[in-house]
């Protein structure tokens, strides 16, 4: 049987994450695998967090007239934007986000075969964040220690890039092939792309577009 959610997000507060973390546990019982539920809630809840991170920093930008274009504005806004969070409380991010019309969705597609899942946020990353996120996937997927991730690659430009070292160290300490995340854009978003088998014998989406000379539709 096939089931399909969504869950929509302007920020990551404790009711979203109840409702997402109450799915995943039904999902265990469901297919009756000890630990499922966590570590597919562990994973998404840092890319949500991660993507509502990047639509709060659009929404900084916007508000205090920073310019999204890798150049000195950019530097200046994001240094300011970190400051920000700290001082900012969370329903004001949350007022200021609605207003600008940004928000995360959290699309969970499940059979038998596989637990499918996208985390959209409605703002594509300008090129610098692009090569950045690229090169930290690529040292991710070669360290497993987070501690020395961070000694070997620290990048205090975007916060050094732990979450998505952590999002790759849960998936593969649970067991499962890294290569099945996808981070890419689709019209004016950007998507990370999850896909965990429940099948010995699952074929990910990529090796079936390949199979038919097809590039990955994501």
């Amino acid at each position: 049987m096939r089931t399909i959610q969504t869950f929509q997000i302007e920020t990551l507060d404790n009711k979203s994450r109840e409702s997402i973390h109450e799915f995943f546990l039904g999902l265990e019982k469901r297919f009756s695998k000890e630990g499922l539920g966590d570590t597919i809630y562990n994973v998404v809840q840092e890319l949500v967090t991660n993507a509502v991170k990047a639509n709060l920093k659009r929404t900084f930008f916007q508000s205090h007239g920073f310019v999204f274009d890798g150049g000195e504005s950019y530097a200046a806004g994001l240094s300011k934007f970190k400051e920000s969070l700290n001082t900012i409380s969370q329903e004001k991010w949350k007022e200021a986000a609605h207003e600008l019309g940004f928000k995360v969705t959290v699309e969970i597609d499940v059979d038998e075969e596989r637990v499918l899942i996208f985390v959209e946020n409605n703002a594509v990353m300008i090129p610098e964040e692009e090569l950045r996120l690229r090169a930290r996937l690529a040292r991710a997927m070669k360290v497993r220690n987070l501690i020395r991730f961070s000694e070997q690659y620290g990048d205090d430009t975007e916060g050094e890039g732990l979450g998505l070292a952590l999002v790759i160290m849960l998936i593969k300490d649970a067991g499962f092939d890294p290569d099945y995340f996808r981070v890419f854009t689709r019209d004016n978003s950007t998507v990370a792309r999850l896909e965990f088998p429940l099948l010995r014998d699952y074929i990910p989406i990529r090796q079936k577009w390949q199979a038919f000379g097809k590039h990955d539709q994501k």
